[in-house]
């Protein structure tokens, strides 16, 4: 199943109607839309505090509304236009937020990894 296929199943069944249309503008015009074979990555600005999405500007953070495939934390670093504060995304109906400085971090091998921590500041 092709990735564009896997986003739009997804959001036929976790999502409201138009969901899928309204990510995909959003991320053109204010973030990053990345479709490659193997991997879809929809992302936009939104603006947090460290604990929750709040309305408004000034943006500080990356939400990532949907991703497949292999990612890893310095994928985000690479294709996010420009870091933020914070990145967040929801897993198991809980939103994460995280602060950006976290996927700086390396590893022992000099890759860039996300700190283990329950912390998200």
């Amino acid at each position: 199943m092709d990735v564009g296929e896997i986003a739009k199943a997804w959001y036929e069944k976790s999502e409201p109607e138009g969901a899928l249309a309204q990510s995909i503008l959003r991320a053109f015009f204010t973030g990053v839309l990345i479709k490659r074979p193997d991997f879809l990555l929809i992302a936009y600005p939104v603006k947090t505090d460290g604990h929750f999405i709040l309305p408004g500007k000034p943006w500080n953070c990356w939400w990532l509304d949907f991703f497949t495939g292999p990612m890893e934390a310095e994928d985000l670093i690479n294709q996010a236009p420009y870091p933020l504060e914070y990145f967040a995304f929801k897993r198991r109906r809980k939103i994460k937020i995280i602060a950006w400085k976290r996927l700086e971090r390396k590893d022992d091998n000099g890759r860039c990894a996300v700190s283990t921590s329950s912390e998200t500041t």
